[in-house]
């Protein structure tokens, strides 16, 4: 499956970045104000060499029709993907920073991935390696279409508002970074509705990938946000 020219992942943030034969001088989302750079310095790595040093997949359902996606032991900020099922396709919030053939073999188990997005740059992760495993599409804010350090063409810009399939919804609402945003599950939660905000935007909600006793905070959207347009990165 990952047979083609390794990616650089930053072991930092874990994104990763475009195909090169070296990695690149610095990561553009670690040093910006809202991440980090060790003290020891910027460090790089492939999903090879992470599967190398021990690093798995870590796959469990989280509730009826919503699989989280990780990996044990942690890479970098350690986030954890929530793959929402429907039966007009499956879709993937919030990038891990790691993928192997059995988390690829559990999602396909499950019907594979129509699309995939997430709440903030620092979750892209491993975006496009999912994404070249399923054909799937991307789905980047127009806002942060910079902060995506692995450019592909599976990418499609959205803004405001975008349906991904039948009841999911991606909803633009800013916070850590312009284009910030959050998942809207119409039937999540045993149909009472389950919103998945990202670090930032949301006061009070729980980062996706953290534990409180779930991973899921349910609540309602805003209908006043505005409708959203589907362009081509």
């Amino acid at each position: 499956m990952l047979g083609h020219m390794p990616a650089w992942s930053c072991l930092t943030c874990a994104n990763q970045h475009a195909d090169t034969p070296d990695p690149p001088a610095t990561c553009a989302i670690c040093t910006d104000e809202r991440q980090w750079v060790p003290p020891s310095g910027q460090r790089w790595g492939t999903i090879s060499e992470l599967s190398s040093m021990g690093h798995r997949s870590d796959v469990r359902s989280v509730e009826p029709d919503l699989l989280g996606v990780g990996a044990t032991p942690n890479v970098a900020i350690g986030q954890r993907a929530l793959v929402v099922q429907t039966y007009a396709g499956n879709v993937m919030w919030d990038a891990p920073g790691f993928i192997d053939d059995d988390a690829v073999s559990a999602v396909r188990n499950i019907g594979g991935l129509t699309a995939i997005s997430a709440s903030h740059p620092h979750f892209y992760g491993t975006i496009v390696e999912w994404a070249h495993a399923f054909n799937a599409t991307i789905l980047i804010p127009e806002a942060d279409q910079q902060w995506l350090m692995r450019p592909d063409p599976a990418v499609r810009l959205w803004e405001g508002r975008q349906e991904v399939v039948p009841g999911v919804t991606l909803v633009q609402c800013g916070g850590h970074f312009d284009g910030s945003a959050v998942l809207h599950w119409a039937d999540g939660a045993g149909g009472r509705g389950a919103l998945f905000p990202g670090p930032g935007t949301l006061s009070g909600g729980v980062p996706t990938g953290t534990s409180n006793g779930s991973r899921v905070r349910h609540s309602s959207i805003d209908d006043a946000a505005p409708a959203g347009s589907f362009t081509r990165g």
